[in-house]
C-alpha cells in the first residue's frame, strides 16, 4: 500500500513538533517543592533575594549568598573621614582655610572666618550696671562700655552711641564680653562708624 504524499508531510510536520517539544521540555529546569530557603543575589541588582531552594536559586540565575532566609538589610557604607583641609600650594594665593592673604584677608580662629583685620577684631568689652544720659543727634540712654586688654589698666568709662547686636543688657549687673567690632566704611551721616556684634558673656 502507497502511503499519500500529503499524508507523508503531515507526519514529517508532527514528529519535527514533537521533538522541539522534547527538547525544550529537556532544557527547562524542573525543581521540587522543597522548602530550604537559600540567599541570592542576581547581578546588577542592589538588593537580595529569598529562594525556596537552590534549584529555584539557579533556575533564576541568582548567586548564593549563604543558606537561610535574607535579612534585607542594606549594607552600610564605611564611614568617610571629614575632608581635610588642604595645604597652601607655593605661590597659591589661597590659605589652607581658603583666605586671600593677597588681598588683607586673615583666618580668625575665634570667628572662623577670614577678616581683614583693619576692618574687623574681637575685642574684651566691659559693660557697666547702669546706662547713662548721652546725646547724638538726639538725648538718649547709653551703654557705659570699656575695653579690657590683659596687662593694660582698664580704661575710662564711654558712652556707646549705638547698641551691641544680639546684647540684652539688664539694669544693675556688670557684664563682660567678647565682642566682634566691624568698622564701617561708609556710614550715614547720624550713624556711627563702628558696629558692635556680641560674640558671647564671659563668667
Amino acid at each position: 500500500m502507497t502511503e499519500h504524499p500529503t499524508v507523508r508531510r503531515h507526519s514529517v510536520q508532527i514528529l519535527a513538533a514533537l521533538g522541539w517539544l522534547c527538547t525544550a521540555t529537556s532544557m527547562a529546569q524542573v525543581c521540587t517543592r522543597e522548602f530550604a530557603p537559600v540567599c541570592g543575589q542576581v547581578t546588577g541588582e542592589t538588593t537580595t533575594q529569598t529562594y525556596p531552594n537552590r534549584c529555584m536559586l539557579k533556575a533564576a540565575q541568582a548567586q548564593h549568598l549563604f543558606d537561610g532566609e535574607c535579612t534585607h538589610t542594606t549594607p552600610q557604607a564605611p564611614p568617610q573621614a571629614p575632608p581635610s583641609i588642604p595645604p597652601t600650594l607655593p605661590g597659591s594665593t589661597v590659605d589652607a582655610h581658603g583666605c586671600i592673604p593677597s588681598a588683607g584677608y586673615l583666618w580668625n580662629p575665634e570667628l572662623a572666618r577670614c577678616i581683614r583685620p583693619w576692618m574687623t577684631s574681637v575685642v574684651t568689652l566691659q559693660v557697666a550696671a547702669q546706662r547713662r544720659s548721652c546725646t547724638a543727634l538726639v538725648e538718649m540712654q547709653c551703654l557705659q562700655v570699656r575695653e579690657i586688654e590683659s596687662g593694660v589698666p582698664p580704661q575710662k568709662w564711654q558712652a556707646l552711641l549705638t547698641e551691641i547686636e544680639g546684647f540684652q543688657h539688664i539694669p544693675g549687673k556688670r557684664y563682660t564680653l567678647r565682642v566682634r567690632k566691624d568698622r564701617v566704611e561708609t556710614p550715614p551721616a547720624d550713624a556711627p562708624d563702628t558696629r558692635y556684634t556680641l560674640v558671647k558673656v564671659l563668667p
